[in-house]
């Protein structure tokens, strides 16, 4: 039985996936919460890990250390390094993390997984590209941020965990993949500052800076339609992989 880990940051993100693997079992291991979705020859298992690559290790490491599996997949929304649409595929290649200037080695991608999910996107008529990744600790709110990260590392894809959930894989010496949908775009500035949020005491700093700021609230309902797409093809994309691993598996 191939057990593939989908390891999603948000619930946004876990609702895209959910919507396309019925979950027949809901089981808790290492203190996480995994949703499990069973076909004949593959099982999935749906992950929520919370936002950042230190969540993305802390909650790897504790499921792995319970619960074995054959590969894991960093699954959700990523922001589009060079010309993509909003819901375009990307699909990692490899990925490094970024720290400032900064950046460690990449950590590769199983080659042939990658393959059998962008043949899964291309049977259904979806739009995908393939490259490298970023993974930066914070969200990067400017433009001029996302560009000078595209311009230094050359990848089609910026996210906050997939770097920390490929060194576990490498670890524990299992197949890793990058499979995500785009949310938003090199050149676009987020109308808030979303590091607020991550904090423990900073939702109420992020709605006061909404308050603040009331014409953030135009940017921010381009953000939700986004997101909405995005998440709209992340659903097609996992309904085209399980069809797929229905009729012949995973390899």
């Amino acid at each position: 039985m191939t057990r593939i880990g989908v390891f999603v940051a948000t619930r946004w993100e876990l609702g895209a996936v959910r919507r396309a693997l019925p979950v027949n079992e809901i089981r808790v291991v290492g203190g996480i919460r995994c949703l499990v979705a069973r076909q004949p020859f593959v099982e999935w298992w749906i992950i929520p890990m919370g936002v950042g690559p230190e969540r993305a290790t802390a909650t790897a490491t504790s499921v792995l250390a319970a619960q074995r599996l054959t590969a894991i997949w960093s699954t959700g929304f990523a922001c589009a390094l060079g010309p993509a649409g909003i819901g375009d595929v990307l699909i990692g290649t490899d990925v490094s993390m970024e720290n400032g200037a900064q950046s460690g080695l990449p950590v590769s991608c199983g080659a042939e997984m990658a393959e059998w999910v962008m043949q899964a996107a291309h049977a259904q008529g979806l739009p995908v590209r393939s490259g490298s990744f970023v993974t930066v600790p914070r969200v990067l709110c400017r433009a001029e941020e996302k560009r000078e990260i595209a311009e230094r590392a050359g990848a089609i894809g910026l996210d906050m965990e997939s770097a920390a959930l490929g060194l576990v894989a490498k670890e524990q010496q299992l197949p890793f993949a990058i499979v995500r949908t785009v949310s938003d775009l090199e050149d676009e500035s987020l109308p808030l500052d979303f590091n607020l949020f991550l904090r423990p005491s900073g939702w109420a700093k992020g709605v006061v800076a909404c308050l603040a700021h009331p014409s953030s609230l135009i940017g921010l309902n381009r953000l939700r339609a986004q997101s909405q797409v995005a998440g709209a093809r992340l659903t097609a994309l996992y309904r085209a992989c399980a069809d797929r691993a229905l009729r012949e598996g995973i390899g």
